[in-house]
């Protein structure tokens, strides 16, 4: 029946399932067979107990040597039922460490068969092809720049000073100020003028300037002759 479920599943038997299915059917064993014992030992003390009520010494104590008995296999079936745990616990610590190493095994396989497909010769033309390529198209850009015309160099350069005008009349706007948007009316203008007049008095140099000129005048009028 092994067998068949084995060939349904195509699953593969090694050494290693069948030590590790040797030790749980001994461990099994050996645990029913403890456990019978452990049932013998209650049953001798049982015994015993009722032996002694019944004043039946000797039977009591052939009993309760029994009883002894039973306890020393116990404590042999206790040893080897720890050496078979211990036992079946290496196994499938073995079994666990070869499963990770075939593993990585297989992973360094599939990475040296991937570097094979990518090697350095590959990436080292891959870098070449691909600077060439740019150093083609630079090229062919700058065959495109120079075909250019004659009137299309002096479009481009038209083009040019008309953005730097524009540019220059943007600044000049800006830097002047703003003229007024409404007429300034007359009698605003006549106060303005009279008081430029008073502050040009209030000034002690005008004043002198002004009385100077005056009499440069009156000398010249009296030094003038008197006609005949």
């Amino acid at each position: 029946m092994g067998n068949l479920f084995a060939k349904h599943t195509g699953a593969k038997i090694t050494d290693s399932d069948r030590a590790v299915l040797t030790l749980k059917t001994q461990r099994r064993k050996l645990t029913v067979e403890r456990k019978r014992i452990e049932g013998v030992i209650e049953r001798e003390v049982k015994v015993a107990k009722e032996l002694i009520a019944q004043k039946k010494r000797e039977r009591a104590l052939l009993a309760l040597k029994k009883k002894k008995l039973q306890e020393a296999q116990l404590d042999k079936l206790d040893a080897w039922l720890l050496n078979v745990e211990q036992m079946l616990a290496n196994v499938e610590s073995a079994a666990r460490q070869s499963k990770l190493f075939s593993a990585m095994k297989q992973g360094h396989a599939a990475l040296k068969e991937l570097q094979k497909e990518v090697t350095v010769e590959d990436v080292e033309q891959l870098m070449e092809d691909t600077a060439e390529a740019k150093e083609y198209e630079d090229r062919v850009r700058q065959l495109l720049g120079e075909s250019l015309s004659a009137d299309e160099d002096a479009a481009a350069l038209a083009e040019l000073d008309a953005m730097e005008a524009e540019f220059l009349k943007a600044e000049i706007e800006e830097e002047m100020p703003a003229a007024p948007t409404h007429e300034v009316e007359a009698p605003i203008v006549e106060a303005a003028a009279q008081q430029e007049g008073v502050e040009a008095l209030a000034d002690p140099v005008e004043q002198l300037r002004q009385a100077a000129n005056q009499r440069e005048g009156r000398v010249l009028a009296v030094e003038e002759p008197i006609p005949a």
